[in-house]
């Protein structure tokens, strides 16, 4: 695109079609111009204090091994109803509203892609990417067609779940609502301290029996195997 777009300008069919009182992300992947990396950082620390003081959850993260060079501007709700309020207040907003229009008038960067996701575990109301440092793996998956596809990625995720946080890592799954008929993308999160951190679970991972018998197992159904559509590593740069 080569117009910049408004933040909170989401997939908001899908996301009504998904209510869920769990925890909300809409995701803004954004590329920065020829030479304006700092600016585009600058200006999305600047939305970000907007948005924290109406009570948004905001984390501002580099994609990095896997990915292009481009950040991720992620916006938190506690559920469905702070959703409403929330977009209501900021859409109420003077002070965002002006800022807003001067950043149209020289944008910095383009948005690339947008979309938002519900945590698949009701009792998960709070943002995930609280520390500045800590070290994302992501997994953005397509489950194979009907509804036996899906319910086997889900308990696909819950397995390995289990695996993982035995092994140190904290994993959140989510569902993503990108607006697209049909598609039903689920995105399965490890979340570290630190790369070092990250380093010593994959190091454990790779001879562990149960993660083992756990591939075997998802080998052994390829008519419900789901594609892995993206993955990559994001650091988390800021957070408010």
């Amino acid at each position: 695109m080569k117009k910049i777009q408004r933040l909170g300008i989401v997939a908001f069919v899908a996301l009504m079609a998904n209510i869920s009182y769990a925890e909300i992300l809409e995701i803004y992947t954004w590329k920065p111009y020829p030479g304006r990396a700092a600016d585009l950082m600058a200006t999305m620390q600047e939305a970000a204090e907007i948005h924290s003081s109406l009570g948004i959850g905001v984390t501002i993260s580099a994609l990095g091994i896997g990915t292009t060079s481009n950040v991720d501007y992620v916006l938190s709700y506690e559920d469905i109803i702070s959703w409403g309020q929330q977009r209501d207040a900021m859409a109420a907003n003077q002070v965002w509203n002006s800022f807003f229009q001067r950043i149209q008038e020289d944008p910095s960067g383009e948005l690339v892609q947008s979309f938002t996701m519900t945590n698949h575990d009701p009792t998960n109301l709070v943002n995930p990417f609280t520390q500045v440092g800590s070290v994302v793996g992501f997994f953005r998956w397509q489950p194979a067609p009907g509804l036996a596809g899906s319910e086997a990625l889900r308990q696909g995720f819950a397995t390995a779940k289990v695996i993982h946080e035995n092994l140190g890592a904290r994993v959140e799954t989510y569902q993503v609502n990108n607006g697209q008929q049909g598609v039903s993308d689920m995105m399965y999160l490890m979340i570290f301290e630190n790369y070092s951190r990250m380093a010593e679970f994959n190091a454990a991972l790779a001879t562990n029996s149960d993660w083992i018998e756990f591939q075997i197992s998802v080998d052994s159904q390829p008519n419900v195997r789901a594609m892995l559509q993206a993955s990559g590593i994001a650091q988390m740069a800021g957070s408010y």
